[in-house]
């Protein structure tokens, strides 16, 4: 049978011929845990991204609002050569096939050390970024996110059982989290800023995948880079970016909270998040067949029990989601 025919990607190469003619066929170069999709296109040496971005679920306004905020507080993203929004079409910079993750794997030990500290500086000026009118980070929005690890983790990798009782305990919980959070300043969060969204091009960690901005909490972006669900950066060194970025944020009039009272956001704000990884990581394999996820729940769970040990007033949740581990990978 003859293959079916894709056509968005007909339509992404029309798009990349009326702005970019002279290149080349369109190859796969990444997709992502969205409906996006990435391809490159080769001319000459040079090389372009088209996104394809599908208006009817991934709509680029948010992007390009976020883009702009980003460009004009000066961090590095990248460059749009060509935009179609109602056919869900951009042209991009191509960043190459390097990222965080992948760089990371093969540096040394203070090379590592160094670029850490990089990505750890610039979220103090992606917290400054105009944040007003993007989605509020609030109490709803926080706990639904909590609630993935409930509905997608709990119940249907694990097929675990609660009691009405704990069912009663989860909702108080994450209530509370949720509440904590909400009080928390609020700045512009990227929401994802972590390795695999983080490229080397031009002497700097250009950000990718920003779309999902909201106005948050301070430590929020901070948790995603040092307590990412990829790499298990050493404690050393998560403990020395924490202080750093204190004391960054204090000198930039971000906050005013001490180092300890900081250190304490921070791990509310890790539980909340890796109970939503978690979630997350549980439904694209469950529902949408990418099983690759499940490698990197053990490392997840250990973060989360991480962040659990620094919440004391979080140890009735600890106790709750004691021996639902993920299995062991090799």
């Amino acid at each position: 049978m003859p293959a079916p025919v894709d056509r968005r990607h007909e339509l992404a190469h029309a798009f990349l011929q009326r702005h970019a003619p002279g290149f080349g066929e369109l190859a796969a170069a990444s997709s992502d845990a969205s409906n996006r999709r990435y391809w490159r296109a080769e001319r000459d040496g040079e090389s372009l991204i088209v996104m394809d971005s599908p208006p009817d679920r991934e709509p680029l306004d948010a992007f390009l609002d976020v883009h702009g905020r980003l460009q004009r507080a000066g961090l590095p993203v990248p460059r749009i050569h060509a935009r179609d929004p109602a056919a869900g079409f951009l042209l991009l910079d191509d960043l190459g096939r390097e990222t965080l993750f992948s760089w990371q794997a093969s540096a040394d030990a203070d090379e590592r050390r160094q670029a850490l500290s990089a990505c750890r500086a610039q979220l103090i000026p992606l917290a400054s970024t105009d944040h007003d009118g993007l989605p509020a980070f609030d109490a709803g929005r926080l706990i639904a996110e909590m609630q993935l690890f409930d509905d997608w983790y709990r119940r249907r990798l694990k097929s675990a059982e609660w009691s009405d009782g704990d069912c009663r305990r989860w909702n108080e919980l994450t209530g509370r989290i949720a509440e904590r959070m909400v009080g928390m300043e609020p700045v512009f969060v990227h929401r994802d800023y972590h390795s695999r969204n983080l490229m080397p091009a031009g002497g700097d960690w250009v950000i990718i995948d920003f779309q999902d901005a909201v106005s948050g909490p301070l430590a929020y972006d901070l948790v995603s880079l040092l307590r990412d669900s990829y790499i298990d950066w050493p404690q050393a060194d998560v403990e020395r970016e924490i202080a750093a970025f204190w004391q960054a944020a204090r000198e930039a009039g971000l906050t005013a909270k001490d180092l300890e009272s900081f250190g304490t956001d921070f791990a509310w704000v890790a539980v909340q998040r890796h109970l939503k990884v978690l979630g997350i990581f549980a439904r694209l394999s469950l529902r949408d067949g990418k099983h690759g996820y499940l490698d990197d729940l053990p490392l997840t769970w250990r973060h989360l029990q991480w962040a659990l040990d620094r919440a004391p007033e979080l140890a009735p949740l600890r106790d709750l989601v004691a021996g639902l581990e993920p299995e062991a990978t090799t």
